[in-house]
């Protein structure tokens, strides 16, 4: 089998005829094949019948050789969605277009994650919306004070809310907690936590070696409110990997790319951050069923089938997320 360029008028045994063929003049040949006699005129002059490939000399590429290492090498080690890449590679370069990426990886065969890596990425057990992973990670000081974000993602939906607070104490816990009940628009089920004494009393032992039994402030909150309260093991960071990994994904867009002065610069900055995630942000490990790329998209689809689940619509959801001018700091 022969491929042809898509308009070619000649075939590999016409065009040896025509070269075996050179005395004759290129009017009686273009004639007798009928075609140009500038065809008939350019394979005389080939000393081959196959067609030229219509590979361009220079090829001008959307991202320079060092971005395409640089997703070649973080795709390779990490295997990190399109969308992680993307947002990695334009907080260098805004220009560069999520299509360019994606070519870069088709070239480098990295387009599709090998099934070896496929079976040992352990996945979630699917839940509706509801189920909070929590979790605190630290910020900048500023003026010598310390900082802390407390952060919640739900895992079905993947909207983000986060509060700044001074200390991570089981009170701020509490507060940051009936936070999230106000700003999530379905009915919280579950959360996971780590062990942390914000969260828990459960892992803390009086002088005797007994464990304690009184609730901590958190589980109090989750018991008034029928919420299942459930903890990760104790030094097994990883399994509460979503929220680590969101942490990581906040960092990245705002303390990692800005120098911020102020506690209000800073909360600006996270507020923008916090907007833009979940109502633009690319989300590849959603649902596929769902057909959902957006966290705002994928709570809008969860109530069109569960709207049992919900407690406010999710256009009122999507003003409160707009009309988000500060991320609440308490003194």
């Amino acid at each position: 089998m022969q491929n042809y360029h898509t308009n070619a008028t000649t075939n590999i045994n016409i065009r040896a005829e025509i070269q075996s063929n050179s005395l004759s003049s290129n009017e009686e040949l273009s004639h007798r094949f009928m075609t140009s006699t500038k065809t008939i005129s350019k394979w005389k002059n080939r000393d081959f019948t196959s067609d030229l490939s219509t590979r361009p000399n220079n090829i001008h590429y959307g991202l320079s050789d060092l971005q395409q290492a640089l997703v070649v090498s973080v795709r390779r080690s990490s295997w990190l969605t399109l969308d992680e890449i993307t947002e990695m590679i334009k907080e260098q370069n805004e220009k560069v277009s999520r299509n360019a990426i994606y070519s870069c990886m088709v070239r480098n065969e990295l387009n599709k994650m090998p099934q070896e890596k496929r079976d040992k990425a352990k996945k979630f057990k699917a839940y509706d919306p509801g189920y909070l992973h929590i979790d605190i990670t630290y910020m900048p000081k500023l003026n010598g004070q310390k900082y802390y974000l407390f952060v919640a993602i739900d895992r079905a939906t993947r909207t983000l809310y986060y509060a700044i607070y001074k200390d991570k104490s089981a009170q701020s816990t509490e507060d940051f907690f009936e936070k999230c009940l106000a700003f999530f628009p379905f009915k919280i089920t579950h959360i996971l936590t780590d062990n942390g004494l914000e969260f828990t009393n459960k892992l803390i032992r009086s002088k005797t070696g007994n464990l304690c039994t009184k609730p901590s402030k958190l589980d109090l909150k989750c018991e008034k409110n029928n919420i299942d309260h459930r903890l990760t093991p104790p030094s097994s960071p990883q399994t509460n990997g979503m929220v680590e990994r969101v942490n990581g994904t906040i960092k990245n867009g705002t303390i990692l790319i800005s120098d911020y002065e102020s506690i209000d610069e800073l909360q600006k900055g996270l507020t923008s951050f916090l907007v833009f995630y979940n109502t633009n942000r690319r989300h590849a490990s959603l649902r596929k069923e769902l057909n959902v790329k957006i966290p705002l998209q994928a709570v809008q689809k969860w109530y069109e089938l569960k709207p049992e689940l919900f407690i406010r619509n999710p256009s009122v959801f999507e003003q409160t997320i707009l009309n988000l001018n500060q991320i609440i700091y308490e003194e």
